[in-house]
């Protein structure tokens, strides 16, 4: 459970930064620039990284749902390495994008005040 929770905290840090700036539709706010990244990739630079790079962290990513080395684990006795997950580059990058969001969402919040 720890180890989903660390991997979508970029998505929850996003929407909570999107929820403390958008007044109104903040979920509308929340999807539409990353879609609008994505076609814009795709229209400038013919290549779709952006797109893969949302997949992989919404699906969970090939690395980060197991523990094992290999993309899927079907065997109950394949051999735990969290060391792997726990020292993969995306981890990180995602755990300092989540902490600019956090403190992104708390300053929005307490420069708007109470509405």
């Amino acid at each position: 459970m720890t180890v989903h929770a660390i991997w979508y905290a970029p998505i929850f840090g996003w929407l909570l930064l999107v929820s403390a700036w958008a007044r109104r539709a903040p979920f509308l706010w929340a999807s539409v620039p990353l879609v609008a990244v994505g076609i814009v990739e795709k229209i400038a630079f013919n290549t779709s990284y952006f797109g893969e790079l949302l997949l992989n962290r919404i699906g969970g990513g090939p690395e980060s749902s197991s523990f094992t080395s290999s993309a899927i684990a079907m065997d109950g006795m394949t051999t735990i390495t969290p060391w792997a997950y726990l020292f993969s580059p995306g981890l990180w990058i995602g755990l300092a994008f989540t902490a600019a969001c956090l403190a992104g969402a708390v300053r929005l919040r307490r420069v708007r005040g109470p509405i």
